[in-house]
C-alpha cells in the first residue's frame, strides 16, 4: 500500500541539501515572477535552479507545496529583517529607522510581488496569513516602543505604520521621477510618522 503524497516540503538535514533548496526557492521566485503560477512548470524551475527534476520533487512533491514554501520563506525573511531593525543597539533615531524600513522594502519588493501573485492564484497557508499580519503589527509596535513612543491602546499606530510600509511596497516605479528622489520622499513620509508616533503618549 503506497503512502499518500506529502503536503509539506522535505527539510534537508545537510548543508548541501539546504543550499539546493535555497537554489530551488530562488529559481521558483524568478520563474513565478516571469510567468503566472499556472503557466510555470516544475521542469522550468528545476532547470533554472540547475538541479535534477527528481531532486526538486524530492524536496517539493507538488507545485502547490513549492509555492506554499515561498510564502513561508517570505514571511520568515520579512520578520527576521524587522527583528534586526527593532533590536538595533542603540535604538535607531526616526530617520535611520525609516531608512531601515525602506531598505527592507527594496530588498524584498520583488519577492513580495511574487508572493501576492501566488495568493491571487489561490495558494493559501491555513491559519498563517492572519498570524503573519499579527506578527508584523507586533514588530511595528516594538519599533515604536524602541523609539520612545507607544503603539496606542489598540495598536492603531502600529497598524498605521504597517499600512504605510505596505503602501510604499506597492508604489509603481514612476520613470519620470529619479529613483533616489522617490526613495527620499518615502523615507521622509516614514520618518514623519515615526516622529509623530514616538511623540504621542
Amino acid at each position: 500500500m503506497s503512502s499518500p503524497p506529502r503536503s509539506s516540503p522535505l527539510a534537508p538535514k545537510r548543508q548541501r541539501g539546504r543550499d539546493r533548496v535555497e537554489a530551488i526557492l530562488a529559481a521558483a521566485t524568478t520563474v513565478f515572477g516571469e510567468k503566472s503560477y499556472e503557466a510555470a512548470t516544475m521542469t522550468e524551475i528545476a532547470a533554472r535552479a540547475s538541479t535534477a527534476i527528481g531532486s526538486l520533487y524530492r524536496f517539493f512533491p507538488t507545485k502547490d507545496v513549492l509555492a506554499a514554501a515561498l510564502l513561508e520563506r517570505y514571511g520568515a525573511r520579512l520578520l527576521h529583517a524587522l527583528d534586526e531593525l527593532v533590536d538595533h543597539d542603540p535604538p535607531l533615531p526616526p530617520r535611520d529607522a525609516a531608512q531601515g524600513l525602506l531598505d527592507i522594502i527594496q530588498r524584498l519588493r520583488t519577492e513580495r510581488s511574487v508572493v501576492l501573485s501566488l495568493l491571487d492564484s489561490g495558494i493559501t497557508l491555513p491559519d498563517r496569513t492572519g498570524t503573519l499580519r499579527k506578527a508584523l503589527i507586533g514588530r511595528m509596535g516594538q519599533l515604536l516602543l524602541r523609539l520612545g513612543g507607544s503603539p496606542g491602546p489598540h495598536d492603531e499606530r502600529a497598524v498605521m505604520l504597517l499600512h504605510l510600509v505596505k503602501a510604499i511596497f506597492t508604489l509603481p516605479q514612476d520613470h519620470s521621477v529619479p529613483r533616489p528622489a522617490q526613495d527620499k520622499e518615502a523615507v521622509t513620509v516614514l520618518q514623519l510618522y515615526l516622529e509623530h508616533a514616538a511623540a504621542s503618549r
